[in-house]
């Protein structure tokens, strides 16, 4: 690890050490509560939802002003969500897979993006495709990451790796129980559905706060471009 530090410090100083890639998870995570709760007190005090039944989130984005809040928030933390998995797949760590970024984690940032800009009461259709991708996607992702972290030994499973186990099942339990109660036409102001939501978000967004700890002050935003071969080589031979 030493020699790839010795590395860092011979490239372009312009280029090293300037952002650390957990503070991505820690924005994202900020940006997402922060827009959301805004956009609701906003709703909530213009008196276009109710305080209960809770409404659906996407309702605090429907009318103005809280849906300029809603969009462009949420349109800033999807794209810190892609950055997030991009991070998170390139970090040299055990759950780390492009092909599970692919196929998971960038359509459900993807999905974030358009369920933000496509207004439910306006463009349904297209907002709750973009729902049903970001959550079903994020669930799956959040799983698998945790399933490919029951490999890891004893001594690495520190206290983060149980929150992301706990809170990946949360997800996909609050997640199905939402997807379940649209199936079978619950109404949304009996407030069960609502709450599936909000507790299957907060859940998610605590996930990635696990990260900003987890991924500690080794990598940088620069450092994903390295291999992660190499990356392993250097470490191993540093502990060699």
């Amino acid at each position: 690890y030493n020699e790839y530090k010795s590395y860092l410090r011979m490239s372009d100083p312009r280029e090293r050490h300037w952002f650390h890639s957990k503070n991505v998870a820690l924005l994202q995570f900020l940006l997402t509560v922060c827009t959301t709760l805004s956009a609701w007190a906003i709703a909530l005090v213009y008196g276009h939802v109710k305080l209960w039944p809770i409404p659906m989130i996407s309702f605090c984005g429907v009318y103005a002003p809280e849906k300029y809040v809603f969009s462009i928030g949420l349109v800033c933390a999807a794209f810190l969500m892609f950055m997030f998995i991009w991070i998170v797949e390139t970090a040299d760590k055990i759950y780390s897979s492009k092909s599970t970024a692919y196929i998971l984690g960038f359509p459900c940032s993807i999905g974030l993006m358009v369920l933000a800009v496509c207004n439910c009461e306006e463009e349904p259709t297209l907002h709750y495709i973009g729902a049903i991708t970001y959550f079903v996607g994020f669930a799956l992702w959040c799983i698998i990451c945790s399933f490919k972290e029951l490999g890891l030994e004893d001594s690495e499973k520190d206290n983060w790796v149980t929150a992301r186990k706990v809170l990946s099942v949360l997800i996909a339990l609050f997640t199905a129980a939402m997807l379940f109660l649209f199936l079978i036409k619950d109404k949304v102001n009996a407030g069960r559905i609502p709450v599936c939501e909000w507790l299957a978000v907060f859940c998610a967004e605590l996930f990635v706060l696990t990260f900003y700890f987890d991924l500690g002050n080794e990598y940088y935003i620069e450092n994903v471009y390295v291999p992660s071969h190499q990356y392993k080589k250097l470490r191993n031979s540093d502990s060699a």
